[in-house]
């Protein structure tokens, strides 16, 4: 019979998972409990959540979720990291990744969009220049592209124009 406690705890994991664009499974087993507070507060600063779980309370939690593959992350010692901005919470976690090379923190596999997917897709995630950014490059294209319209607009009607004196000249010749 669960606990009261348990049943709470599930309520929880289901509506942190029910809200989330990104969970991240990790294993934590290993990092001092120093280590896993500094990582907590670094991510929590961000907006983003660190949970150490029960990995039979994270795959009810998934069930009543609606997705199954959050019940995926559940190995062996799981923490799991879920956040809103999927780039940014992928980009933060392979940075700590990468200050901490010798800690036994490990990327294990994610839940993006409700897709599963491995830890290397996390790592090409964090790779992805920020959404301002993205938005820039796109504005910037997009104005190259009409300003090349706008000038091959001009230069038709130009040469229309010059195409229409000349032939007026000619005429005007012939009489």
């Amino acid at each position: 019979m669960p606990t009261q406690h348990k049943i709470d705890q599930v309520a929880d994991l289901t509506a942190l998972l029910r809200d989330a664009e990104i969970a991240i499974g990790t294993s934590y087993k290993g990092l001092t409990v120093a280590e896993l507070t500094a990582l907590r507060r670094q991510l929590n600063a961000a907006g983003v959540q660190v949970r150490v779980v029960k990995n039979t309370l994270l795959r009810r939690a998934a069930t009543e979720a609606g997705n199954a593959d959050f019940g995926q992350l559940a190995q062996q010692d799981t923490a799991i990291i879920v956040g809103s901005d999927v780039v940014e919470t992928a980009r933060l976690v392979a940075t700590y990744r990468r200050e901490h090379a010798n800690s036994p923190f490990a990327i294990r596999n994610a839940v993006v969009s409700g897709d599963l997917v491995d830890a290397a897709y996390v790592e090409d995630l964090s790779t992805v220049p920020p959404r301002d950014e993205l938005i820039a490059r796109i504005a910037g294209g997009l104005t190259g592209k009409i300003r090349e319209f706008a000038g091959l607009l001009q230069a038709t009607t130009r040469d229309f124009a010059g195409l229409i004196d000349a032939r007026a000249t000619q005429l005007e010749g012939q009489q």
